[in-house]
């Protein structure tokens, strides 16, 4: 790994610290992301495919997920909808696609097997 990546992933780690997380703006950007890992969008985007090995698009659905399953586990009456946008994600069509297509099941299909 060059130093420029192992810096990126250094700071990486520690944006995943950051609270409110960075991913949970549904208007966070590959450029956004770029500025915040103080780079540009070129290495950001070599980053994420190459270290992280996921596209920016999918790295960030990941992250909401995971997200929203720890908010759904900590406050299990609030309506999914609600927590999805919370975490980011601009629609219920948006969540649903994604969780779907990480988890193969709907998040009331997931939440009803824990």
């Amino acid at each position: 790994m060059t130093d420029v990546m192992e810096k990126l992933k250094k700071r990486y780690t520690k944006m995943l610290g950051s609270e409110p997380p960075f991913f949970v703006d549904n208007e966070y950007s590959i450029e956004r992301f770029a500025a915040d890992l103080g780079t540009n969008r070129s290495y950001a985007s070599k980053f994420t495919n190459n270290i992280l090995e996921v596209s920016f698009p999918a790295l960030l659905n990941k992250l909401r997920l995971a997200h929203f399953i720890r908010m759904k586990q900590e406050l299990p009456h609030t309506p999914i909808k609600t927590l999805a946008e919370r975490c980011g994600f601009k629609n219920s069509f948006s969540f649903r696609r994604a969780f779907k297509n990480e988890y193969g099941v709907t998040a009331s299909e997931y939440f009803k097997k824990e």
